[in-house]
């Protein structure tokens, strides 16, 4: 698949006035990472995952399961399909996102199966997938990166994308302004979560959003700037 981009605006060329991008009372849509814990003698304590689930929705949160924070890469397949149905059980019909997640090596292919296999078990439980980085995803030119993004969004109606910093995970890559226009140019792609610990490059993405698809999502993950939300991130 091949996949043109469009002209950016060179955002990053001219100075960000926070101020400019205040959004005061604005509803946030809000997501949070559960944590899937474990008892002493090495199982998974399901009662306590359940409960973090219900009351993540009561609280008028959307679940975020088999993520980063839940140590995904250390979860074997049958684990994840558990959360899976078990969270899928407890929402009931309300939203909840799940990681899709491919374990690859420094140097591999874009495996598009690998990720249209965890796309799959995601939509079966009716959970919106996040696409999780990988080396074989990250490791491609710009162009590519859009492209395989363009062609997962073949499998499933809707999905949120993932920059990870380097600091987090290896495999993971904060995208240049001109590949981040890319995945706005997805329309299955409603959203994006930006872990940089930036709040500059997180700026430069609302007002790239702002000028260009104002519809879309910038998930925040600076955990040491939790007030982005007041600039028009959702969480």
């Amino acid at each position: 698949m091949s996949l043109h981009l469009i002209q950016t605006p060179d955002i990053s060329a001219h100075p960000i006035e926070p101020h400019t991008l205040l959004r005061p009372r604005r509803a946030i849509t809000g997501i949070s990472a559960i944590l899937l814990p474990f008892l002493e003698n090495g199982a998974i304590d399901w009662p306590g995952f359940e409960a973090h689930v219900a009351r993540t929705l009561d609280a008028g949160l959307a679940p975020a399961v088999n993520m980063d924070t839940g140590y995904v890469n250390l979860l074997d397949e049958r684990q994840r399909q558990d959360v899976l149905a078990r969270t899928q059980a407890i929402a009931a019909g309300r939203d909840f996102v799940a990681g899709a997640f491919v374990a690859d090596q420094p140097g591999a292919a874009f495996d598009r199966d690998a990720y249209a296999r965890q796309i799959e078990l995601i939509q079966h439980a009716s959970g919106t997938p996040v696409i999780f980085q990988s080396f074989g995803l990250t490791g491609q030119p710009s162009n590519a990166i859009v492209a395989a993004y363009a062609s997962l969004g073949t499998l499933c109606d809707r999905f949120i994308a993932f920059e990870l910093g380097t600091m987090f995970a290896p495999f993971g890559k904060i995208y240049d302004l001109e590949t981040y226009a890319g995945l706005l140019d997805v329309p299955q792609c409603i959203g994006a979560k930006h872990s940089s610990l930036s709040r500059v490059l997180e700026w430069q993405r609302l007002a790239l959003r702002d000028a260009r698809r104002p519809d879309f999502k910038v998930f925040t993950g600076n955990d040491l700037a939790i007030d982005m939300v007041i600039y028009g991130s959702d969480y």
